[in-house]
């Protein structure tokens, strides 16, 4: 009597479980590892750093639309050619990271188009330091460690 009880409880739960999961948007894409694809030029840390006039911000979206447009034509094209199914071998996914970033680094070339040289020396910083920090004042960088021979 009990094991049905408890078998009818993780029956009911298992259930609940899996109608939540199919409501709930999906955060990464498929095919990505867990790692969510960028879906920006840049990220909003490095745009807020920039403190881009409003004529700049305009020409910022107009890119960041088409980028949008051109990254889910890219991804589109991979799932077409199985590339990034799950199953997929490992083989076909870097060739699509290389095509994802050098559509994105040409995007970044556009951006360069319209900045300040300071803020063109900011996005630098920023983009050393990689895309998702924000550069030096991003907040996650951890601090460097100590110089060697000073104690």
């Amino acid at each position: 009597m009990k094991r049905g009880i408890i078998i009818a409880c993780l029956i009911g739960l298992t259930a609940t479980l899996s109608v939540r999961a199919a409501d709930e948007p999906a955060t990464t894409p498929p095919g990505h590892g867990g790692r969510p694809m960028m879906m920006n030029i840049l990220p909003p840390p490095v745009i807020d750093q920039l403190a881009l006039t409003a004529d700049q911000k305009t020409k910022y979206n107009d890119l960041d639309e088409s980028f949008k447009a051109d990254a889910a034509k890219l991804r589109a094209s991979n799932v077409q050619s199985g590339g990034a199914s799950t199953n997929a071998p490992s083989g076909a996914q870097p060739d699509n990271r290389q095509a994802f970033h050098a559509l994105r680094k040409s995007y970044v070339d556009k951006v360069r188009g319209f900045l300040t040289d300071e803020q063109k020396t900011k996005l630098d910083a920023a983009l050393e330091h990689g895309p998702h920090h924000g550069g030096p004042s991003g907040g996650t960088n951890p601090p460097p460690p100590p110089a060697p021979g000073n104690n």
